[in-house]
């Protein structure tokens, strides 16, 4: 019997000859780790930035007593632009008490009177000043921010907020990425390979993006603190020193590896693709109907593993917005318990549910796959349905990352919807059969001599050195025999029900 270290010693063998099998399985794992931590430093470091940037507008507003439930809202249109200072989410129903506390140029805008600030406790770099506070710049000069200013600060805070928690869904999402990927090589699963080649396309298009954002951060900050009508009157590169140099800095490199890991990885994975593919339809020899039927499994897996990968971006982004005291939004949000509530339960059922999809159509289970598609459409309905909410609705269009995030998500799901019917309408007709077939062979061990070799290169006369020969062909008889074919031209018959 063996002993649990045994056990860990054999798991340990079969994950080393799993990642050493051809090199091109040693190449993608050393990538994948490799880019993994990479990028995970690189996020962690532009955390670090947009962390420490907001820590600077957080001291100044938390010093001036501004209020925490109001949020900015900025318009940019005409060469024009203006910042109100809401405490409701704006609907087309009513105007909300907003005020104007920017506008270009008018300078000498009014202080809302319905905003009575008040110095409150010592901060470093920050102290108490007549009608506002004292900001030591990084030159060691000091200048007196007045309470308009103050309040303008709202903006360029929520700004950093919403950066930090990209920031974290980012990294997150490069070990997300590494998992995915360590498991297509465990499991010789294409559908893996397939779904970590579309987290690599989205964090590419978001790391272009990013870039002409964070030039367009500093427009706006430049307008609100440093432009003549600003009551502020003060150089963003003295308020934060260094800080947007330092991000372009971490974001020119990001997109490169960004760039460079998705090209990678695309070569990779279709050399894989060629390995494992070939592999899986000719263990057994199953006709063109069940290949095609295959394909839709795969296409359905592809897809709930990005829906998972998603959902859970999006639901701890929404989380953070209803229970951070420090964001505005989690104290104007009607029904916010039912918000709450519906993203737990979206988080609980997670794996459960990828469990339900993948037994439903490998076992061709219908019951199971009822439940798998109305939970699917149940998820997807109360998300879209969200959007009647205003304060979802609200950061949905105020915040890109978000928006792009729910978008994806959605059309997975729905994706994922479309290919579990086409599934469910090909139940019957053999691949349950076919995949019971191929997992028993692949658990007797027919496939490793295969991969001993390069395959791809490997000249046909040489296949008698590794007893490819000798190998019988399985054909799969739907009416229950198993006809194997050696080279020799010998056949025999054998019953395949499980």
């Amino acid at each position: 019997m063996l002993t649990i270290s045994g056990r860990c010693w054999i798991t340990l063998k079969s994950v080393y000859s799993r990642i050493t099998l051809t090199r091109f399985t040693l190449a993608f794992f050393l990538f994948c780790f490799i880019h993994c931590f990479a990028e995970g430093f690189i996020q962690a470091f532009i955390f670090s930035l947009d962390s420490g940037a907001n820590d600077v507008f957080m001291s100044i507003l938390h010093q001036a007593r501004v209020p925490r439930n109001n949020f900015g809202v900025l318009h940019r249109r005409d060469g024009n632009t203006t910042l109100q200072l809401c405490n409701l989410i704006p609907t087309h129903l009513a105007e909300p008490p907003c005020d104007y506390i920017y506008k270009t140029g008018q300078p000498n805008l009014k202080l809302p009177s319905n905003y009575n600030l008040t110095a409150g406790i010592f901060l470093a770099g920050v102290t108490s000043a007549p009608g506002g506070v004292n900001v030591v710049l990084d030159n060691g000069s000091k200048v007196v921010m007045n309470q308009m200013c103050t309040l303008i600060l709202t903006y360029p805070h929520q700004v950093l907020m919403n950066a930090q928690r990209e920031d974290l869904v980012l990294v997150l999402t490069q070990f997300w990425i590494f998992c995915v990927s360590f498991f297509a090589i465990m499991y010789d699963s294409i559908p893996h390979l397939v779904a970590a080649l579309c987290f690599r396309t989205l964090a590419t298009g978001w790391s272009i993006y990013v870039i002409w954002r964070t030039g367009d951060v500093r427009i706006r900050f430049d307008t609100l603190l440093s432009s003549d009508d600003s009551p502020c009157k003060v150089e963003i590169d003295s308020l934060l020193p260094s800080y947007f140099e330092s991000r372009q800095v971490l974001q020119i490199p990001d997109l490169v590896m960004n760039i460079i890991a998705l090209s990678l990885a695309a070569y990779l994975s279709a050399k894989l693709i060629k390995v494992y593919g070939p592999n899986t339809f000719n263990r057994v020899g199953a006709p063109k109907e069940i290949i095609r039927i295959y394909k839709y499994f795969l296409a359905i897996f592809v897809s709930f593993q990005v829906a998972a990968l998603l959902l859970i971006s999006v639901v701890c982004l929404w989380l953070d917005q209803m229970v951070n005291h420090d964001n505005a939004m989690s104290g104007m949000t009607h029904h916010r318990v039912l918000y709450i509530a519906l993203s737990v339960t979206t988080l609980v059922i997670l794996i459960p549910w990828i469990t339900m999809g993948w037994y439903a159509v490998r076992r061709e289970w219908k019951s199971l796959m009822v439940a798998f598609l109305g939970a699917t459409a149940i998820v997807f309905t109360s998300w879209m349905l969200m959007l009647l909410s205003w304060s979802f609705a609200w950061t949905f269009v105020q915040w890109p990352f978000f928006a792009c995030s729910i978008i994806a998500a959605t059309l997975s799901l729905l994706t994922t919807i479309v290919f579990g019917v086409v599934c469910w309408f090909h139940f019957g007709k053999g691949l349950a059969h076919y995949l019971y077939v191929d997992d028993v062979l692949a658990k007797s061990g027919f496939e490793p001599e295969l991969f001993e070799k390069d395959v791809e290169k490997q000249p046909a006369e040489d296949w008698r050195e590794i007893g490819l020969d000798d190998l019988p062909t399985y054909t799969l008889s739907f009416s229950g025999v198993e006809k194997r074919e050696y080279a020799d031209g010998k056949t025999s018959e054998k019953s395949s029900m499980a």
